[in-house]
């Protein structure tokens, strides 16, 4: 099992600074804390600053059940209990054009034009003929009343009530074997390439493991790891830990 790791640069360390503010106000008050949207990355170090105060709990909230990316953690005492309600959190639903082929990047992208940070957008559900945005509230009626338009599709959204569940689309499974769980051996079967080639993008920045950035071509990849490749797409690395007579290992992976 991967060990905890700690900031990795600046910004991370910007980040816990905050989160261990939040922790000492609810610590000081009694008063529950929200985080703005956090990645998986940012979730682990989450959890580990307010590991360091005994009397408090977190817990974390998408807006929704299933297959989620991004969420918002709320700090709160241990003798105290939090409910999805009390999260800053809205859902948003617009209908979609399906002939507009619009994607996840496209919503993302018009958002960004209308000058909201990415901490307060959750996740972008985006289906056949309808989208949904989960946001944080205070971000609610400026999307609703001003993003009518996306790329060159018509978009109108509006609260979305109701239980949003959602399952993750990705490809049927694949079966390989690696020499070893080193990110450049497993980067390099999945994308099928040479491993000098998978060291390389891994060198360039280019390769995220649970939106962590890594340039360590020994890096170990674990279980359900979530490997992100800019230009090659994200996979869902499945390992049990099993090997081949020729001591390689078996792994499966899923495409997103």
């Amino acid at each position: 099992m991967r060990g905890f790791i700690p900031p990795q640069n600046q910004e991370e360390t910007v980040f816990c600074k905050k989160a261990c503010s939040l922790c000492e106000k609810t610590d000081k008050t009694g008063v529950k804390s929200f985080s703005s949207f956090l990645d998986l990355r940012q979730k682990e170090l989450f959890q580990a600053q307010v590991n360091k105060y005994p009397g408090l709990k977190v817990d974390f909230y998408a807006g929704y059940e299933g297959d989620s990316e991004r969420c918002v953690a709320c700090i709160y005492t241990e003798y105290d209990e939090v409910y999805d309600y009390e999260y800053p959190v809205s859902v948003l639903v617009s209908p979609v054009n399906s002939e507009d082929k619009l994607t996840h990047r496209d919503f993302l992208g018009s958002l960004m034009g209308l000058m909201i940070k990415r901490e307060y957008i959750g996740d972008i559900i985006v289906q056949d003929d309808v989208c949904y945005i989960v946001c944080h509230e205070n971000m609610a009626s400026i999307i609703i009343s001003e993003l009518k338009k996306v790329r060159r599709g018509g978009v109108s959204f509006e609260y979305y009530s109701g239980n949003l569940s959602y399952k993750r689309q990705i490809s049927a499974s694949k079966n390989v074997t690696v020499a070893s769980m080193r990110i450049d051996a497993v980067l390099g079967a999945v994308l099928n390439i040479s491993r000098s080639e998978s060291a390389s993008l891994v060198k360039q920045g280019l390769v995220h493991i649970n939106h962590l950035l890594v340039k360590r071509t020994d890096f170990e990849i674990m279980d359900k790891d979530v490997l992100s490749v800019r230009h090659h797409g994200k996979y869902l690395i499945g390992f049990e830990g099993t090997k081949s007579r020729k001591d390689r290992f078996f792994i499966t992976y899923y495409k997103y």
